[in-house]
């Protein structure tokens, strides 16, 4: 369905609504303003937040807002979590190999900290943080990553997020999980409202994945001792592995930066040291065990991993096949 997701960050991915307002409320006061239940708040809040401030405290210097915000926000009680199927979400993506970007008002330092925090960073390919008007940086980012409109999609919660998705011709996705209800929501014409990402992780799902990039080693060739008899084990013999593995970014995102995929010179390497390092019984087992280097050592999606012994009489040979 969708090659590249754009993802808002407070009330799509994480929920910090108690903790914005708290911060909100703080601002206010400092300039003599009531403070804001959160009916009130959900009511009347927009972005651009520079908008939204020039018209409750108006001639009060964005600077000294920010400044203001920023210091309730690090001094707050409320607290930031991840909302319900969040993180299942971003695996599906990169299961998929769906590229993923945070597009973001938060502030760039509180913005790595949540996500680190709560172990959302390592799924976005690059983020754009501390972006006041989204509408106007979408194009940018779009450019910046190569990314095609007719293949990517925004994910937010608010009107903002739907009018950026417009100006840059990407599917707007409305989720209803943070500051704008649904009523609120239709204002700005969402192409699909969710009520979760659960609700979207299944709609997606009914579409078959895209075709992902892979690396293939053909035909690499070691010797080790294998076998089950000990007398078969007595001397290395010669085995041939076929590796298919998926990098963790798709061609396109590499940039010419071998740390952006998978050095295929250093799995071959390591997969050999592996075979020798040890004897194994089983064929089947050798080949999990590269199955696993792939993923856990090189940090490949997916692997393929077939094997094939040069044992048995009259045939070309055995050979295994495992996934992981």
């Amino acid at each position: 369905m969708f090659k590249n997701l754009l993802f808002d960050w407070s009330g799509t991915l994480c929920n910090d609504m108690a903790l914005t307002i708290e911060a909100t409320n703080y601002v206010l006061s400092c300039h003599g303003k009531a403070a804001l239940n959160m009916e009130e708040f959900r009511a009347e809040f927009q972005l651009p937040y520079p908008d939204y401030y020039a018209w409750k405290t108006p001639g009060v210097p964005l600077e000294t807002l920010e400044r203001e915000y920023r210091y309730a926000f690090a001094h707050a009680e409320s607290g930031v979590f991840l909302l319900p199927y969040a993180r299942e979400f971003m695996a599906f993506c990169k299961a998929r190999g769906i590229r993923c970007f945070a597009l973001t008002s938060m502030d760039p330092k509180a913005f790595e900290e949540q996500s680190r925090d709560l172990g959302i960073w390592p799924y976005f390919e690059h983020v754009h943080s501390g972006i006041h008007n989204k509408e106007h940086h979408i194009g940018t980012l779009m450019a910046q990553h190569g990314l095609k409109p007719e293949e990517t999609a925004f994910i937010g919660d608010m009107q903002h997020d739907m009018r950026a998705a417009h100006c840059a011709g990407v599917t707007a996705i409305g989720v209803l999980t943070g500051y704008n209800n649904a009523e609120q929501l239709a204002v700005s014409a969402p192409d699909i409202t969710v009520p979760d990402l659960s609700y979207l992780r299944r709609l997606m799902e009914r579409v078959p994945a895209a075709p992902r990039d892979t690396i293939h080693i053909n035909g690499l060739r070691f010797r080790c001792r294998i076998g089950v008899p000990a007398e078969e084990r007595a001397e290395p013999q010669e085995l041939t592995a076929n590796i298919t593995i998926t990098p963790p970014l798709p061609f396109a995102a590499m940039g010419e930066d071998i740390a952006r995929t998978i050095d295929y010179d250093a799995l071959s390497r390591r997969l050999v040291e592996l075979a020798q390092a040890q004897e194994t019984i089983l064929l089947e087992t050798l080949a999990q065990q590269f199955a696993d280097c792939c993923r856990r050592e090189f940090g490949a999606a997916r692997a393929s991993v077939e094997l094939h012994k040069y044992i048995l009489p009259n045939t070309a040979s055995v050979s295994v096949r495992t996934e992981a």
